[in-house]
C-alpha cells in the first residue's frame, strides 16, 4: 500500500488532544474512548486500577482496556483496529513502543486513528525526534500527511535554504514540514501527493499525483512527479505558482 501525502493551501482544521503516556511501556488510544471488542480478546478480569490493568497485559498482551467505574479490563492479543461496539466507561492503551513511532498519518490510520487532526509520528524512527503533523483522515480515504498548509498569509513562505530543509511554521496553521522529511517519507516508500487549493470565492480545486519523491540535499530536493495525474486543478497549478 502507497504512502500517501497531502498539500493543503487553505483547509479547516479540528483540534484533537494527543495520547497520554499511563508508563513507559503503554499509551492510551483516545480513539477507542466508550467502546469495546472481542477481537483477538484474551480475557476480561477484575481490576481495581489502570495501573494493575496494565500489569495484567504486561504479562500477556498489548493492547488493553480499562473501566474504572466497572473495575474490569479487557486484554487483546493484537491492536484493534476495527470491530469495535459502543460501550460507555472503557478506555484503550497500547504498548507504547509501537503507537508512539508511527512513521507517517497512513501508520496512524492502519492502528485505528479516524480522526483528523495534529499527530506526533517518527519519521527517523527515534522516540528522540518526534514531528508533529497535520493528518488529514477524511480525503479520499484518509491518511494523508500534510506537508505544507497555507491557510493565510500570517506566515511568510519567503525563506531560506535552511528552513525549507528543517521545516518551519505550525501543522494547526501554516506549515512547512521540512525537505529532510519529506526525503526520508518518499524515498522508503511508494508515495502519493494530493494538492488542494481553495479560491476565494469557495472553490476547491484538487489534482493527486500517483506517484511523488524528492531527492536528498545532495540532490538539491529535486521533485519528481510520475504516474497519472487525476483532479480538477491541472495546469493551473502552474499559473498559481506563478
Amino acid at each position: 500500500m502507497s504512502n500517501q501525502w497531502v498539500i493543503t493551501l487553505i483547509v479547516g482544521f479540528l483540534a484533537l488532544s494527543k495520547a497520554t503516556i499511563i508508563s513507559q511501556k503503554y499509551a492510551a488510544r483516545l480513539d477507542f474512548n466508550d467502546k469495546k471488542s472481542n477481537n483477538d480478546l484474551l480475557g476480561e478480569n477484575n481490576a481495581q486500577s489502570l495501573t494493575e490493568c496494565a500489569a495484567i497485559c504486561q504479562r500477556e498482551c498489548v493492547f488493553f482496556g480499562f473501566n474504572p467505574k466497572l473495575k474490569k479490563c479487557r486484554t487483546h492479543k493484537k491492536r484493534l483496529t476495527s470491530g469495535m461496539s459502543e460501550e460507555a466507561g472503557w478506555r484503550y492503551y497500547s504498548d507504547n513502543d509501537f503507537f508512539s513511532m508511527p512513521k507517517d498519518c497512513k501508520d496512524l490510520q492502519e492502528n485505528g486513528t479516524t480522526i483528523t487532526g495534529v499527530y506526533d509520528i517518527y519519521p527517523f524512527r527515534t522516540l528522540t525526534i518526534p514531528v508533529s503533523v497535520y493528518c488529514d483522515m477524511n480525503t479520499m480515504g484518509g491518511g494523508w500527511t500534510a506537508i505544507q498548509k497555507r491557510v493565510d498569509g500570517s506566515l511568510t513562505f519567503d525563506r531560506n535554504w535552511t528552513d525549507y530543509k528543517n521545516g518551519f511554521g505550525s501543522p494547526e496553521q501554516n506549515v512547512w514540514i521540512g525537505n529532510d522529511v519529506i526525503h526520508k517519507f518518499t524515498k522508503e516508500n511508494t508515495s502519493s501527493l494530493y494538492v488542494s487549493i481553495t479560491l476565494q470565492n469557495g472553490t476547491t480545486l484538487y489534482e493527486m499525483y500517483d506517484r511523488f519523491s524528492v531527492s536528498n540535499e545532495a540532490g538539491k530536493y529535486q521533485l519528481f512527479l510520475a504516474g497519472p495525474a487525476t483532479g480538477t486543478l491541472g495546469a493551473s497549478i502552474i499559473d498559481i505558482g506563478d
